[in-house]
């Protein structure tokens, strides 16, 4: 399942999947007389064997090394800090678990703490509960003493906004996640080194690496400044109005990036039950001409979401997950475009089930696509074809399917009216 999602990935994005072992120049592993167990080199990971220890581009701490692994990159092909990174995403998670459920990796004997009470060597007591800091940019763990709100203090701060950074340097240590460190490693983990570097990876080119990395130091300053912001709403309320305006250009900007990434998400997973794709919302793409039934199979998805447990329909997505965009429907602008399938909503389904059905244009790829997310109704909805005719659909798998009869008369009574079928 994870090389298909590579590939999906790689094909939406004009991509070749690559591995490992194209990317490094040469591996080493752990020495034990080392300080912190390799001989730092330029643009080198560091490969966590165990899933729950994060990878890096600088050595690990502590004991952590024992099951760590060195890959020296090429740089003209990857950038370390971007592949660790890679690599504590969920997509790089799931490659990381795949490796261990396939076997190319079998988990080292880790030594038990003595007593049940006991906090294990490698891990550190926060508040009286075991847990570690992690400060991003590498999988150092420092022991952090426990912190109380009221013992926060500031040095020779004068005003708010440098008390609100020192609030933010202060605090941010209790973030950490706890995280296990394996000191107590009574034997190495065993690596199939050859089928670990050579299963696939979705990696983009060096350049777009380099530059993922600055839109992410980017947001590590945005977060800071917000902070910021937040702190000084209280303290500064004339400078409420230009805050907002301020706050609302980034979540417009933020929402629009995040809304594209969760369509290409949805398209990754593939139709289902509740997810499905349309080339069109009214053209034949065969003919080149408007066409009816392409409307009726968008509506009927609809109508089935409605009577089932909702989902999402997918305009401009073809079957196989090609993102097509709106164009081939032949709209003006638009405005043209949405105006018409609420025209089609409210013909064919009506307007007293709209607030059921949210609709938007996401632009994904350079190609705008509509998204439609329809709710769960408490209350039979059909499809009207015309006025003398009325459909009624419901999800079974990833289809919709028209009930009639007593097949009909059944579902309604007992999903609508409590009846026993």
């Amino acid at each position: 399942m994870v090389e298909k999602e590579i590939d999906s990935l790689c094909s939406q994005y004009g991509l070749k999947p690559t591995n490992l072992s194209d990317l490094m120049l040469k591996v080493n592993f752990p020495d034990p007389d080392l300080d912190y167990g390799f001989t730092e080199e330029e643009n080198s990971l560091y490969l966590p064997l165990c899933q729950e220890l994060s990878a890096a581009s600088s050595p690990p701490g502590g004991d952590n090394f024992r099951v760590y692994i060195q890959l020296v990159l090429d740089p003209d092909k990857v950038n370390s800090e971007y592949l660790a990174d890679f690599f504590n995403n969920p997509l790089g998670l799931k490659i990381r678990k795949a490796w261990e459920a396939r076997g190319f990796i079998l988990r080292p004997e880790i030594r038990e703490p003595e007593a049940s009470g006991s906090v294990p060597s490698g891990m550190y007591s926060l508040n009286g509960t075991v847990s570690s800091a992690h400060f991003s940019g590498g999988s150092r763990f420092t022991k952090v003493s426990s912190l109380a709100a009221d013992e926060i203090t500031f040095e020779s701060k004068a005003s708010v906004e440098n008390m609100c950074e020192e609030t933010s340097e202060s605090t941010s240590v209790l973030l950490g996640t706890a995280v296990p460190l394996f000191s107590g490693v009574l034997s190495l983990p065993n690596v199939d080194l050859d089928s670990l570097t050579h299963s696939k990876l979705y990696l983009p080119d060096l350049q777009v690496q380099l530059e993922v990395l600055k839109i992410k130091n980017l947001t590590k300053e945005l977060i800071s400044q917000l902070g910021v912001f937040e702190c000084r709403l209280s303290t500064y309320p004339k400078s409420i109005t230009h805050i907002r305006k301020k706050l609302e250009l980034i979540r417009e900007a933020v929402k629009l990036a995040n809304d594209s990434d969760y369509i290409l998400e949805l398209i990754r997973r593939g139709e289902s039950k509740k997810l499905e794709f349309k080339s069109t919302l009214r053209t034949n793409l065969i003919s080149g001409k408007p066409d009816w039934n392409i409307e009726h199979a968008v509506l009927k998805t609809i109508v089935a979401y409605l009577n089932t447990d909702g989902g999402i329909l997918l305009v401009g997505v073809s079957n196989s997950g090609e993102v097509l965009g709106i164009k081939n429907d032949g709209f003006p602008n638009e405005d043209r475009f949405l105006l018409h399938f609420k025209q089609l909503i409210k013909q064919h389904i009506g307007l007293n089930y709209a607030s059921m059905i949210e609709y938007t244009l996401v632009p994904v790829n350079g190609r705008n696509i509509l998204e439609i997310d329809c709710k769960k109704s408490d209350e039979a909805v059909f499809l009207k074809p015309d006025r003398n005719d009325e459909e009624f659909y419901i999800r079974i798998g990833p289809s919709s399917e028209r009930l009639t009869g007593s097949k009909l008369i059944e579902y309604v009574n007992r999903r609508y009216n409590g009846k026993p079928g």
